[in-house]
């Protein structure tokens, strides 16, 4: 019985739970998240998973083929248009995973701000809650997906043939304008499930953040993208997205842009909690313990 009762009820010798032992710093904040939400990640991971397994058998099926051919063999498999096949089989793929990704977000960003969470009821009901913005979020994805990756083949075959630098620098601005697409991605999700607002806000907002913070949103879409970089290198990394990648990212985003709401938004919104998990400033009499003798005084 003590084992139960301590492993519900806890330790007598432990002491009671105060402000000052709540997270100083947003570092601290997400470490300590992580510590204690480290196997919730993979459970929601998992449940997330589930909706990206039409991608990866898609994906499978042409990398199988993929990988036996060699440089002529490729342009004849770009070129007869079993690539643009391939593309277009990405948009269906891509666009059932978009209520699935707002319910990622946001059980990540309730971890991130040390918030209780119910694992399968908060799923489901935030697919529920925001399923029309995030099909046409993952809608728009999907086909910016498919013309990126159609572009970039494009421009490469007609660079070979025709030796002309236009098509270079149309490849890199199109290049540009992916990683900053991604850039605007890692706003859009936790903002949708964070504040009432309309797709085309949300996605102003983002690319006003985007742009606005542009180190930060650099440096945290690199840190999305490193499990990618390194599968381009060693594709057995890829086992990283089944394990724990798309939970790992979407905490690792959620812990960057509840920063980043609370500077720009919470602040600015009456009433709104900045914040969230860690102490309040010294100076805020919210944790100030109050003398009921001066409560009657006043009265």
């Amino acid at each position: 019985m003590g084992l139960f009762s301590g492993m519900i009820m806890g330790k007598n010798n432990r002491p009671d739970f105060t402000p000052e032992m709540m997270p100083k710093n947003r570092i601290e904040l997400f470490f300590e998240m992580l510590k204690l939400n480290l196997f919730n990640l993979l459970k929601v991971n998992f449940m997330y998973f589930v909706f990206w397994i039409p991608f990866w058998m898609w994906t499978w099926l042409h990398l199988q083929v993929l990988i036996n051919l060699n440089t002529d063999t490729l342009t004849a498999f770009v070129e007869q248009g079993y690539f643009s096949v391939y593309l277009l089989g990405l948009v269906p793929c891509i666009l059932i995973t978009g209520p699935a990704k707002a319910a990622l977000k946001y059980i990540t960003r309730n971890y991130a701000r040390d918030e209780h969470v119910w694992l399968w009821s908060d799923f489901i009901g935030a697919m529920k809650a925001n399923w029309k913005q995030a099909l046409g979020m993952s809608a728009l994805n999907a086909v910016f997906v498919y013309l990126f990756l159609f572009g970039l083949s494009f421009y490469s075959s007609m660079a070979n043939a025709t030796g002309s630098y236009m098509y270079l620098f149309l490849q890199v601005v199109l290049v540009m304008l992916g990683v900053m697409f991604m850039l605007v991605n890692l706003y859009v999700w936790p903002m949708m499930v964070t504040y009432e607002l309309k797709l085309g806000q949300i996605l102003r907002n983002s690319l006003v953040l985007a742009l606005g913070r542009l180190p930060f949103s650099v440096l945290f879409g690199l840190l999305t993208a490193l499990p990618v970089i390194i599968a381009g290198f060693w594709l057995p990394f890829l086992i990283w997205y089944f394990i724990i990648g798309y939970a790992m990212a979407s905490f690792v985003n959620c812990s960057y842009t509840n920063a980043a709401f609370d500077r720009f938004f919470n602040s600015r919104i009456e009433g709104a909690q900045v914040g969230r998990g860690m102490q309040k400033p010294e100076d805020d009499d919210e944790w100030e313990d109050l003398d009921p003798d001066d409560e009657d005084d006043e009265e």
